[in-house]
């Protein structure tokens, strides 16, 4: 092990050094810590300290509290030789950053056993280090995955589709989809789970899966043996079925929200229903102005039981809709202040006349400037659709 000593009795600093070097370790030596700060730049193998308390200059203390503040990207062992004995110099020394003490005159054998202990608390967070880097690998992994899990933009029948995406972790609980179900008929929903991470995230995974034609399709569809052969399910037939297949169970509570809406790609009527997730905003184009479109309902898997309202609104031309997560609403800025629905109405007033990519920059350009911070504290989504036949 690489140790540092840093001592400004020249004599103490020599045999402290000599006993360690028998000991089998590569010792540093420095006669004060402005001096051993220089030596741990050169050295970033060391990885303990082993200093004197009293010193000119700058002391044991002050060394400490200045390596704990650099940004050297590893850890270092710190040990304080002090003939302070008393409680609360060691409660001052722990406080300001000391890992350990060591009384002088030194124990040459209680030495020994003391950087035993600091040598195996070095390899267990070395250990531990390389597992969260496997961790973090295995999570960008799957961050990758997810990402290729949501819809490209894309233009089916008639109705333009775009979205935002981005996970408050490497993984998020929100997700989203679009598809058509037949030549004139499209799905379309935004979901948040409850939670952040792993969890959320697979949960997330699963019911994508499931709300896809190709993935679950009878939930989304039901077939007959006769002509037409199908039909598409109402909006909230599918949050009723939904919610009777997800009961949360109390341990777990992975109970999630959900806008989910059909439309006529020809007529450019909507049909939408919602379990607790926030209401979508309709973006009028010929009276320029922003309506909800609310139908409440109980989050999905939270009570067995459920009914479900649908709400049906006539598209003109040129009409939007906003589909988001409160990730969006909730974000706070330093005050504690969140974003809110009124903010992000008055937003999308103001961008009637730019295209839904121009949009999508607007939203976030203004979260990442009320927060202060391009990574927020939930996952933050949204979806816009157009109808323009």
């Amino acid at each position: 092990m690489d140790i540092l000593i840093v001592e400004d009795a020249r004599d103490q600093r020599m045999i402290l050094s000599v006993v360690l070097k028998k000991q089998g370790h590569r010792v540093f030596e420095a006669s004060d810590g402005y001096e051993a700060l220089n030596v741990l730049e050169s050295h970033p193998n060391i990885r303990i300290v082993i200093s004197d308390w009293m010193m000119p200059n700058m002391d044991g203390i002050e060394l400490c509290e200045a390596i704990r503040k650099s940004h050297i990207g590893y850890y270092v062992y710190f040990m304080l030789l002090t003939g302070k004995s008393d409680r609360q110099a060691m409660v001052e020394g722990i406080n300001r950053g000391a890992d350990d003490f060591i009384n002088k005159p030194v124990d040459f054998d209680e030495l020994s056993a003391r950087l035993n202990a600091g040598i195996r608390i070095i390899e267990l967070k070395a250990a531990l280090e390389n597992k969260i880097e496997t961790i973090e690998k295995d999570l960008e992994s799957a961050a990758q995955t997810q990402a290729r899990l949501l819809a490209e933009p894309a233009k089916i029948q008639h109705v333009d589709f775009n979205w935002y995406f981005k996970p408050s972790r490497f993984l998020g609980g929100d997700m989203f989809g679009y598809q058509a179900l037949d030549g004139e008929t499209l799905s379309f929903y935004q979901l948040d789970v409850a939670g952040h991470g792993i969890p959320s995230a697979l949960f997330s995974f699963s019911l994508n899966n499931i709300l896809r034609e190709d993935g679950g399709g009878a939930l989304v569809k039901e077939s007959f043996n006769e002509p037409p052969f199908y039909r598409v399910k109402t909006p909230n037939e599918v949050l009723v079925n939904l919610n009777e297949q997800f009961q949360a169970k109390p341990e777990a509570m992975l109970y999630f929200t959900i806008a989910y809406g059909i439309i006529n790609s020809r007529t450019g009527s909507v049909t939408i229903s919602q379990a607790g997730h926030p209401s979508p905003l309709w973006l009028k184009s010929n009276s320029r102005t922003v309506e909800i479109v609310s139908s409440g309902g109980v989050p999905i898997g939270m009570m067995p039981g459920m009914t479900y309202d649908n709400v049906t609104i006539q598209l003109q031309p040129g009409d939007r809709l906003f589909l988001y997560s409160d990730g969006v609403t909730e974000c706070e800025n330093n005050s504690g202040e969140m974003f809110g629905e009124a903010r992000l109405e008055s937003l999308l007033q103001d961008s009637f006349d730019e295209s839904i990519k121009a949009m999508i920059n607007r939203v976030e350009e203004n979260i990442i400037r009320w927060t202060g911070a391009d990574v927020f504290e939930d996952d933050v989504t949204y979806l816009i659709l157009e109808w323009q036949p």
